[in-house]
């Protein structure tokens, strides 16, 4: 039942995938556009996913222990990633220090906002919602503190990097956990208004990376295949599996190790070819890997979720 609930959900974002590689010819994409496409998703969307998940769903003493222990295991288990990942670049592909580090990073960090956030909502939940909102702000924590290090190592590691954190969903984080500390009660037409804007963050969010697949053709000559491949299967496969493995163990509450599993499953984060070409890293290698680990994780997630289900663990 898993298997196919999951691949009906990647398979309705297949299809908004296309939508979007369809209106890319048609009208093709500006800075301006792209822009405000991406506002619309993080500064609407994400936001009211948490806010109407807080609103549907009661903060209790059990709620807020979850919610600290995935933020730190989502560091741990991120940053952990990203330790493994370039240490094997730099051992087996013997790659460079810089190319190492922008490798491990694609190859670990995930869309767990576009794309996980709006998943975990349709299979758990306004509470899965919450805690995957909270899993990618552990991931935010390890982007603007590991590996802006990693990045700029020349520059060294600076506090106003932390500066960087403070952005809309994390203030939606900040605002729905106390109000729902505070038991805070919406009303319907603040709980429909959220419910509703929450809808747009996944459909607009894969057109997005839609619109964005048509770049890919145009770079693929001027990138490190076997970097990317590398990349790709770690983020996919190898990663998952092992954080399958070290979750597994924990003696920790059923709905949190869901999330955690479904989180870890996510190919590349959609915002690494913009991180990377704000630092000065390789942009063309960053865009590859994530469209190309979306478009893969398409057969791997259904594939990942059914192999949770055949070891005991219902969604």
């Amino acid at each position: 039942m898993i298997f196919f609930t999951t691949l009906t959900s990647v398979s309705v974002m297949a299809a908004m995938m296309i939508v979007g590689v369809l209106l890319r010819r048609a009208y093709g994409l500006t800075l301006e556009s792209q822009r405000l496409v991406v506002a619309l998703i993080v500064n609407v969307g994400l936001p009211s996913i948490v806010l109407s998940s807080v609103f549907n769903f009661e903060l209790d003493a059990t709620m807020m222990k979850q919610i600290l222990t995935i933020f730190v295991l989502s560091v741990i288990i991120n940053a952990g990633g990203i330790i493994l990942a370039r240490f094997l670049a730099k051992k087996y592909l013997k790659t460079a220090e810089k190319q190492a580090n922008e490798l491990a990073i694609a190859a670990t960090l995930g869309n767990t906002a576009f794309i996980g956030i709006p998943l975990c909502y349709v299979l758990l939940g306004a509470q899965g919602a919450l805690l995957a909102a909270i899993f990618d702000a552990g991931l935010d924590f390890v982007i603007w503190t590991l590996c802006i290090y990693l990045l700029q190592r020349d520059k060294g590691f600076r506090l106003r990097n932390l500066a960087a954190m403070i952005n809309i969903p994390l203030l939606a984080i900040v605002i729905g956990l106390t109000l729902g500390a505070l038991q805070f009660e919406a009303h319907d037409g603040l709980k429909q208004l959220t419910k509703a804007l929450a809808g747009l963050a996944s459909p607009i969010g894969m057109i997005y990376i839609g619109m964005l697949i048509p770049d890919l053709w145009k770079m693929i000559r001027d990138i490190d295949v076997k970097r990317v491949t590398y990349g790709v299967i770690f983020k996919i496969l190898l990663f998952p599996l092992l954080a399958f493995g070290f979750i597994l163990l924990l003696p920790i509450d059923d709905i949190v190790i869901k999330v955690l599993l479904i989180q870890v499953t996510m190919p590349t984060f959609t915002l690494a070819s913009v991180l990377f070409q704000r630092y000065g890293a390789d942009v063309n290698f960053g865009t590859a890997m994530t469209l190309i680990s979306v478009m893969a994780s398409l057969i791997t997630i259904p594939c990942m979720l059914y192999l949770l289900h055949l070891i005991g663990l219902n969604f």
